[in-house]
């Protein structure tokens, strides 16, 4: 019992000296201080010279890796386009995607989340319902587009959500539990982000601006998005970009309504829709040299995430090659398996099912056909006109570029453009500069 006692008072003893000890200790230093990087607590401000786009640019770069720069001002001239998008025909996406995981897809889209007007926040796997009713007044964050097993239902909201007035009719239940039928407007921009390209339809794509995201090396590595603590700076941002959309709306407005982007008629119709409106934000932005680097970076950064799918698709380069083929054996006679094996010298050969895709997707359609020696069979008949008319309006050779900076031999200019019509230089006039 002695002992029990003995060895409790010794370690009393021990316990009471440490204590002593760890108040004689002088205080340790404020972390803040010394290691701010390590509480992520770096200023979002950019520098006291730079625009609104630039003040937005600089914060995305903390946290995303973009391979190309002017993909960071695409994206920032996104962030500040929701503010306005009520003001624009159309509302282009952005569609991060990435052959792998990890690679910044979420992160970008909790960086919007931060930023946009109104973010629905982001969602997962959301059914049409709620894709329909939360589109109008919300910037709709949509991740993991890849594990979507609605695409089908969803497809129809998400084609025609990119266009203002764009309205969807559901039957409701009404105040005497009879049924009426309800329009839920689904116009509204959306940020969308999974693994593949293709996991979207074509007609979905036509409607984005899609971003290719890559894992960080070491060299590329960002700051961690730690939510808590960038959230007052992010919020201070936020409110500076609806205090510059609030100031700058009128001249927005003027610009995209009357000016002509020339720099942008080197695009298909549907990109400049879409695009139209984050060249307005650029021009009322800008100013000077600033603002012609502005829209050069807009045109590489367009070029880049949009691809021009009407010259670029596999479908277009079959249709291409049989017309070749055609000028040296005019018409073109064979089944979807024949005319496969003449294609056998493409870079990529197509099987007889995506043979006949094509042609019937295209109008073409197979009858039955015997050639000398063999047995009846169905097969196309491809006439060099017929070819060429479909050629010529779907699939025609890409137009030469225009080197940014340049005039085109047509006289279209450049990026480097004259002075707008009523506007003057580019930013000329603007008010509430950042």
């Amino acid at each position: 019992m002695k002992n029990r006692l003995l060895q409790k008072w010794q370690q009393f003893k021990a316990r009471k000296a440490r204590t002593e000890s760890e108040k004689s200790k002088p205080p340790m230093p404020k972390l803040v201080g010394l290691f701010p990087e390590l509480l992520n607590v770096r200023a979002v401000e950019a520098p006291v010279s730079g625009t609104i786009i630039d003040s937005v640019m600089v914060f995305l770069r903390r946290f995303v890796f973009l391979k190309d720069e002017a993909l960071y001002l695409l994206v920032a001239v996104w962030i500040i386009a929701t503010y306005l998008c009520q003001e624009f025909d159309f509302a282009g996406y952005l569609f991060a995607y990435s052959p792998e995981p990890q690679s910044g897809k979420t992160t970008l889209l909790d960086v919007l989340d931060l930023l946009v007007a109104n973010p629905s926040g982001i969602q997962i796997s959301p059914t049409p319902a709620i894709l329909f009713r939360t589109a109008n007044g919300k910037t709709q964050l949509l991740d993991e587009i890849d594990t979507w097993m609605n695409h089908e239902e969803l497809r129809s909201v998400l084609n025609a959500g990119f266009q203002k007035g764009a309205k969807v009719s559901r039957m409701e239940k009404d105040s005497e539990f009879g049924l009426e039928a309800r329009e839920y407007s689904v116009y509204g921009p959306k940020a969308l982000a999974g693994i593949g390209l293709n996991r979207l339809t074509r007609a979905t794509r036509d409607r984005t601006f899609a971003i290719a995201m890559v894992r960080q090396t070491k060299a590329e590595k960002r700051e961690r998005l730690r939510r808590r603590l960038v959230k007052p700076g992010a919020d201070a941002l936020k409110k500076k970009i609806e205090e510059w959309a609030r100031k700058n709306r009128d001249l927005v407005i003027r610009i995209y309504n009357e000016a002509r982007f020339p720099y942008l008629s080197q695009f298909g119709d549907r990109t400049m829709d879409i695009a139209d409106p984050l060249a307005a934000i650029v021009e009322a932005a800008s100013e000077g040299e600033a603002g012609l680097q502005a829209r050069a970076k807009l045109v590489v950064a367009i070029r880049e995430t949009r691809n021009e799918q009407h010259s670029q698709t596999e479908d277009h380069k079959l249709l291409r090659h049989l017309l070749s083929l055609a000028k040296g054996d005019d018409p073109l006679i064979g089944s979807a398996s024949e005319i496969a094996t003449m294609c056998g010298n493409l870079a990529e050969p197509p099987n007889e099912f995506a043979v006949g895709h094509v042609l019937r997707n295209y109008g073409f359609k197979s009858k039955s056909i015997r050639k000398p020696g063999e047995d009846p069979k169905y097969r196309y008949v491809l006439s060099q006109k017929d070819l060429q008319e479909v050629v010529d309006r779907w699939a025609g050779e890409p137009e030469e570029e225009a080197a940014v900076g340049e005039i085109p031999a047509s006289g279209v200019v450049g990026v480097v453009g004259p002075q707008r019509e009523g506007f003057g230089h580019i930013g000329e006039g603007c008010i509430g500069q950042a």
